[in-house]
């Protein structure tokens, strides 16, 4: 008994040492376990980084105008079929199905989605074209996610910032 006492306070000891050299820095991305993201979440805000053009025009998504996502509500249902809604005026809104997963790479996660609008459930795993926002900060009840894009020859970055409704 007195053995598997020793034993024990060893492992505890290795356990607690090994927590303590581990690497406590965080890069500016992070790793997200899909299951934060489930539920309902609206866009306060949005932003046009790596720029300098105010007045830059982007349709996100290739739906419709940045600013009409502002307010937009997200759902990320367990199954992996969600939406988004856009709202306001002159935004064309209403409901987009979407097919959603996450995949955590090196440190960063990614949200993916593909449009699947008038899908059946087995006709949505053939949409090939989808998009890609990195998560680059996150916590209990927000996260900030970015999407890459092509501009004038360098890479600039849509923001988004999600609340949890």
């Amino acid at each position: 008994m007195k053995r598997i006492s020793q034993i024990v306070l060893l492992l505890i000891t290795v356990s607690v040492i090994g927590t303590a050299c581990s690497n406590s820095k965080k890069s500016a991305s992070t790793t997200v376990p899909r299951q934060d993201f489930k539920g309902t979440w609206v866009v306060t805000g949005t932003s046009v980084e790596g720029t300098d053009t105010k007045n830059l025009k982007v349709e996100a998504f290739d739906d419709v105008a940045l600013k009409c996502f502002e307010g937009s509500v997200w759902t990320f249902p367990n199954n992996g079929y969600g939406s988004y809604t856009i709202n306001g005026q002159d935004c064309s809104a209403g409901p987009r199905q979407i097919l959603w997963s996450t995949r955590n790479s090196n440190g960063v996660t990614n949200l993916n989605f593909k449009r699947v609008d008038g899908l059946k459930k087995n006709q949505s795993k053939n949409v090939a074209e989808g998009y890609s926002m990195e998560v680059t900060s996150s916590g209990k009840d927000h996260f900030i996610a970015q999407s890459p894009i092509s501009f004038e020859g360098k890479t600039i970055y849509i923001v988004y910032n999600f609340q949890r409704q």
